[in-house]
C-alpha cells in the first residue's frame, strides 16, 4: 500500500464533510464511502459483503461505527472490521493531511 496525493477537488469534497457525515468518492476506480470524526477523515470500501448495500447511504455514530442501510451490519470506520462480532472485514482507507494536500493509502 501507498500514499496517493488526491486531487484538490476531492479534498474540496471531503473538506467539505460535516462531522459523522458519510460520502462516496471515487478514487482510483475504487468506491469508498469517507466520514469525517472528531480525530480525522477515515474511509471505508462502499459496499457492504453481506449484501452490497452501498454504506454510504447509512448513519455513522460518535464512535465511527457504520451501520449499513439494508441489513444493519455494522462496521468500523477506523479498522474496517465488523462492530456486530461477525467475521465480515472490509476495506479500510486511512487518510493523512500534509502541506494542506490530503493524501489516502491505497
Amino acid at each position: 500500500m501507498e500514499w496517493k496525493a488526491l486531487s484538490p477537488e476531492i479534498k474540496h469534497i471531503i473538506d467539505a464533510l460535516q462531522l459523522y457525515q458519510l460520502k462516496s468518492v471515487i478514487i482510483d476506480s475504487r468506491i469508498i464511502c469517507v466520514t469525517r470524526l472528531e480525530d480525522g477523515i477515515f474511509g471505508i470500501q462502499n459496499s457492504c459483503p453481506h449484501a452490497g448495500a452501498q454504506l454510504h447511504h447509512g448513519q455513522c455514530n460518535r464512535r465511527g461505527i457504520v451501520g449499513c442501510p439494508l441489513h444493519g451490519y455494522k462496521f468500523d470506520m477506523k479498522t474496517g472490521k465488523s462492530a456486530d462480532g461477525n467475521n465480515y472485514k472490509i476495506k479500510h482507507y486511512p487518510f493523512k493531511l500534509e502541506d494542506d494536500i490530503l493524501f489516502i493509502k491505497l
